[in-house]
């Protein structure tokens, strides 16, 4: 089976998996949103924030490191075995320290109200599963198996559903649905470590060797992770202190939307990382560039059309999801979907340095976006609210962006062809003349009509060449292979 096939069938088979999951997490919000209320669905967004800081200082760059390290070594079992053991130990035991301890702790000394705080600790079992779900998904991603990681994503939104509906039914308000919440995390894990568990080693592994050299490698990205949360989660933090909950309840179910549409390109740049890496270390250059030109393709065609279906729908889809008392996030969403754009680009830019390892460039970029950031955020956040909060994430991720893009460039050079970015433009805005026209009816009439315009209309335009498409269709029952 060819790469190109290879990666598409791994991202087709997430995008599935993940489109299934999204329309269950559309209706979990919808529950959540209606159940709690803006107040209360701001409460959740607080604890949320709080607990992310934790788990992204949790991360160290450890995740896309033991991608990369696998993808390196293709091929050496006794090497992988180490690797993924190893890494699995050090992030059981930080998460314990660091989720399990710290950051409870931290959270029942905090100046939050006890309900708040008790809903911080029901809630950190869904940063502790999902914080060693990284590692074993990171083997899946190495061995290109990633219909699991959908199948168990999907048991995940199911349990948390039928938490969220039981609760409904007994009165029960924001800590037990947190509860419920850490279950349904714990469930999407233990389902994906039983499973790669079958091609994967994840025994107690005591390596302090390993853990210097993979830290050594891996800091850099940690680093940047700590000042990219900074611009990330700071802006709810501190819109929990100096506004109220209902609007933090606003700007979150808007922000919930953000974090679901971005997981498509870390999934895809999940796969293609090792490949990434293994093609760089061979100093197989014109595939290394081949594969970055045709995902800056792919990231395109993905997120132009989402900006122009958001801003015609945006109001009409947060209204119908959350409630009518959430159409200002449809508002802010506007703004904050041409943040999501800058991220699905600065997804393969990020991962192209962390192939060449280069991340230790980064540290300026995000120390100085994270400071300026944080900045911007306490002198117009207590003055204009969660616009200001997402104006300055759309200028965070940008710079962002264009910083990842430098440093990559410097090293490899990145060739940008206008086909896919014409092709997607121009079809954009044929799906966008198909949803004005029915932009009153149902809103899934004006969606539907507007998925199937657009990819039409971007076939036509050549977006998509024919021979891809063959490509992807051709049947092969055999396991790709990375090399």
């Amino acid at each position: 089976m060819s790469l190109a096939r290879a990666l598409a069938l791994n991202t087709g088979v997430q995008v599935l998996g993940k489109g299934v999951s999204t329309a269950l997490g559309i209706i979990i919000i919808g529950l959540m949103t209606r159940q709690l209320g803006t107040e209360g669905f701001g409460a959740y967004s607080t604890a949320n924030a709080f607990l992310q800081i934790f788990a992204l200082l949790l991360d160290l760059g450890l995740n896309v490191t033991l991608v990369a390290l696998l993808g390196e070594h293709a091929g050496d079992e006794k090497y992988e075995k180490r690797c993924t053991s190893a890494l699995f130990t050090l992030r059981v035991v930080m998460a314990f320290l660091i989720l399990g301890l710290v950051a409870p702790a931290i959270a029942l000394i905090s100046p939050y109200p006890l309900s708040l705080k008790l809903a911080i600790i029901a809630l950190t079992g869904s940063f502790i599963f999902p914080s060693l779900n990284q590692v074993v998904v990171g083997a899946q991603q190495r061995h290109l198996k990633m219909s699991m990681a959908a199948i168990a994503e999907n048991v995940g939104r199911v349990i948390a559903l039928i938490g969220l509906v039981y609760a409904q039914s007994q009165g029960w308000g924001l800590v037990p649905i947190m509860w419920f919440i850490s279950l349904a995390s714990f469930g999407n894990f233990i389902i994906n470590f039983l499973s790669a568990r079958t091609y994967a080693d994840f025994h107690w592994n005591w390596d302090p060797a390993f853990w210097k050299m993979a830290l050594h490698r891996s800091w850099p990205v940690g680093l940047s992770i700590a000042f990219g949360l900074a611009y990330f989660k700071a802006d709810t933090l501190i819109l929990s202190f100096v506004r109220p909950q209902a609007e933090v309840g606003i700007y979150g179910a808007a922000y919930r939307v953000l974090e679901i549409l971005i997981t498509i390109p870390f999934m895809y740049a999940g796969v293609l990382l090792p490949i990434l890496s293994n093609a760089f270390v061979k100093k197989d250059f014109p595939k290394f560039k081949n594969l970055v030109t045709n995902s800056i393709d792919v990231m395109l065609i993905f997120c132009l059309p989402m900006m122009a279906g958001t801003w015609l729908l945006g109001e009409r889809v947060m209204a119908l999801v959350a409630g009518p008392e959430f159409i200002e996030s449809g508002r802010i969403l506007w703004v904050l979907i041409i943040a999501v754009s800058a991220i699905y680009l600065n997804t393969v830019f990020s991962h192209i340095v962390v192939a060449i390892d280069k991340q230790r460039k980064m540290i300026p970029v995000y120390v100085a976006v994270a400071i300026a950031a944080v900045i911007g955020y306490f002198l117009f956040i207590p003055v204009y609210g969660i616009w200001a909060a997402a104006w300055l994430t759309v200028a965070s991720e940008i710079l962002v962006g264009i910083g990842s893009l430098y440093v990559a460039n410097k090293s490899v050079e990145i060739k940008f062809e206008p086909r896919a970015f014409l092709a997607a433009t121009a079809a954009s805005i044929v799906m966008s003349i198909a949803v004005w026209f029915t932009r009153d009816l149902y809103v899934a009439i004006p969606v539907f009509i507007g998925a199937i315009v657009y990819s039409m209309a971007l076939y036509l335009f050549g977006g998509i060449r024919k021979e891809t498409i063959q490509e992807i269709l051709k049947a092969k029952s055999s396991n790709p292979p990375l090399v």
